[in-house]
């Protein structure tokens, strides 16, 4: 091919095309993609047209070295954003995972951040594919219920991490609270930190997480398969996770969803074990809590 016969751009976005499609080189060059990047000459998209071989090396044997450097570094990206899953499936099986999950997701980001954004959501499809229906993965646990949840929660560590926090900002003070006049606590409505994240799941995942994070080279002990309620936010950049019992999870799910107060709490006690009027006592209490914890930054008294 001439020198002349295609922009620098062209070519780049040809490259590009083939060494990022997840069948290969080979069918990179093959792809309708490559050839709309140069103008749609199909038979100016081979690889031998725009790459020279060398001296030890055919011309794809030379491109697939940059198609596997790419594949590489994203492999490298998944296994730091999911240590836990590394640690629990080992090396090889998690690479195995996140290869298929590149071939069905491919990034199309501008930044890698946003590389294992959908990776829970594939592997709860890996799981309904393996179990054969949805009814026959409802039925029981599996130990794709730890992959899932592991994944949800380290995706969550991560774009808690990278997002907006409230280090230069005050939360709201259960002090503050306490000013409101009690003929008014009823129209409450919360305004959650934008670093809170709740999590319902079906192990205690973040006990195998953390204790890998804490001891990178020791393989813990596998999580209880139990029901987990936790909120996830982040203090002074560090991100923390926080148990909660069912009701005060229903209930910050509830009021984070900006419901009163009072309508939170009718809906959790219809839901819960507890009344009402147990509800109203309980809140005091994890109010405390959630205040030390930062997770709401203001509130307003509206119409019930």
């Amino acid at each position: 091919m001439e020198p002349s016969t295609h922009s620098l751009r062209n070519v780049q976005e040809w490259m590009q095309t083939v060494i990022t499609h997840p069948d290969g080189v080979e069918a990179g060059a093959d792809s309708q993609s490559a050839k709309q990047a140069l103008s749609g000459v199909e038979e100016q998209t081979c690889i031998d047209a725009l790459i020279a071989p060398s001296r030890n090396l055919s011309s794809q044997q030379r491109i697939e070295i940059y198609a596997n450097a790419y594949y590489a570094r994203l492999l490298e990206c998944l296994r730091d954003e999911f240590p836990a899953m590394v640690a629990l499936l080992g090396e090889d099986t998690f690479h195995a995972f996140a290869f298929d999950y590149l071939q069905s997701n491919p990034s199309s980001s501008y930044t890698l951040a946003d590389l294992g954004r959908n990776f829970h959501r594939f592997l709860i499809d890996s799981r309904v594919r393996e179990a054969g229906d949805e009814t026959a993965v409802e039925s029981g646990q599996s130990y794709f219920d730890l992959m899932i949840d592991l994944a949800l929660l380290e995706r969550t560590y991560s774009e808690i991490f990278t997002g907006p926090g409230i280090e230069d900002v005050e939360s709201l003070s259960a002090e503050a609270l306490s000013r409101v006049p009690q003929d008014s606590v009823g129209a409450l409505r919360l305004k959650p930190a934008p670093c809170v994240r709740l999590l319902r799941l079906s192990t205690a995942a973040h006990e195998y997480a953390i204790a890998v994070r804490k001891s990178p080279t020791i393989a813990p002990q596998l999580p209880e398969f139990i029901e987990t309620f936790l909120v996830v936010t982040r203090i002074d950049y560090v991100v923390r996770t926080v148990p909660a019992e069912p009701e005060e999870y229903l209930l910050l799910q509830a009021l984070v969803e900006n419901a009163s107060l009072e309508q939170a709490i009718a809906k959790v006690a219809e839901q819960g074990s507890m009344d009402e009027e147990q509800m109203a006592r309980k809140f005091a209490v994890w109010f405390q809590k959630w205040a030390s914890d930062h997770l709401f930054m203001d509130f307003h008294i509206s119409d019930l």
